[in-house]
């Protein structure tokens, strides 16, 4: 599989790699952490009933002379021709991946030593996805490893956020060590060392939040000084904004809430002033990914419309032992016969009786 796809048959599926290792006598896939149960807490619009859900298994995989396109999530192709599935995601399916269908693709370029893959969907431009996709598969790394020495180069995708670095500088990755790839990269790798995914999972494992408490636990000790409430503020953003902002933060203040910007902040900043609050309130959006660094029993109360809601962060929430709320939002938008329609961007008001009713509550 050098330029052209066609030049020797399309690969076969495989869509496990761990059952894969086990039939072709490749070695063992090694498993870090069990798949774990985690128990929902109540939904906010009542449409589940409380009930345990187990977290997938987590694996790092050892592998000899694969061929590796780094397009969206990676693609793995082991050499005796076979494309292992969950190793290779594919928005549409993996009967859909782009491997069997483009005419050519990128000349390979060979990679000796070992190298590790940590390249993710989503992560790019994604800090949900960062933080709790390609983070943690960088510690599976760590700890199968023992560390990042024994690695010639970690292939990463990235965007270049202002967090990407720091972030990966706490989990103690050399920077000399990371190759930054995307779609344009293809290589043969003789080692290969790649952790599991599992995007595809509706449940937050476990383990993926204690990687992350002890990321903030290595960059700031405990116990540190930060604001016991915070309100996380949209204003600059370019939806989801609460339009009514500036009559809510009187209240918020005499509340003892600080009104934060997480856009301005340094990512460590960020991380500090999650790591020890009582209670987080803000609208719907990436920055709330940061309470994976927040302490057990955390308030978290995310504002949202309720066409808008996505379970992200209640998942969250019940994986991380937080308390969770949902401040359903009115949307800005009015129709011209006088209904009112939910749009998933678009700006919010919120009921300021029911806030005050809130924060009295406290």
């Amino acid at each position: 599989m050098d330029s052209l796809v066609r030049r020797k048959p399309l690969p076969r599926i495989e869509k496990s790699t761990v059952h894969y290792l086990a039939v072709q006598a490749r070695g063992p896939a090694i498993e870090i952490y069990p798949a774990e149960p985690v128990q929902s807490l109540p939904h906010p619009f009542g449409e589940k009933e409380d009930r345990v859900g187990f977290s997938e298994p987590a694996h790092v995989f050892e592998l000899e002379n694969i061929d590796f396109w780094a397009r969206y999530g990676g693609s793995v192709v082991t050499s005796d021709n076979r494309l292992l599935a969950d190793l290779s995601p594919e928005v549409w399916g993996i009967d859909n991946h782009p491997i069997f269908s483009t005419f050519r693709l990128p000349k390979s370029r060979l990679l000796h030593g070992r190298t590790a893959i940590c390249v993710t969907p989503e992560a790019p431009g994604n800090y949900y996805h960062w933080v709790f996709d390609l983070l943690p598969r960088v510690a599976l790394l760590k700890e199968v490893a023992g560390g990042f020495d024994g690695f010639d180069q970690i292939l990463i995708n990235g965007s270049g956020a202002l967090y990407e670095k720091p972030s990966l500088a706490a989990l103690g990755v050399p920077s000399s060590k990371v190759l930054h790839v995307d779609g344009q990269h293809r290589f043969r790798i003789l080692r290969a060392t790649i952790p599991s995914m599992d995007h595809s999972s509706k449940i937050v494992a476990p383990w993926k939040i204690r990687v992350l408490r002890k990321m903030r636990d290595a960059l700031f000790g405990r116990p540190h000084s930060t604001p016991e409430r915070i309100y996380v503020s949209r204003e600059r953003a370019a939806v989801r904004r609460v339009v009514n902002e500036t009559k809510l933060e009187p209240m918020l203040r005499e509340a003892g809430f600080d009104l934060i910007e997480v856009e301005s902040l340094p990512w460590a900043e960020q991380v500090r002033w999650f790591s020890n609050v009582d209670v987080v309130i803000a609208p719907h959006g990436a920055a709330l990914a940061n309470i994976g660094f927040c302490q057990p029993n955390t308030l978290v109360g995310e504002i949202g419309t309720r066409a808008g809601y996505r379970e992200f962060y209640w998942r969250l929430a019940s994986s991380g032992s937080l308390r969770y709320r949902f401040f359903k939002a009115r949307p800005r938008i009015e129709l011209a016969l006088g209904t009112r329609r939910a749009v998933e961007n678009e700006d919010m008001i919120i009921d300021e009786q029911e806030l005050k009713k809130f924060l009295r509550e406290l």
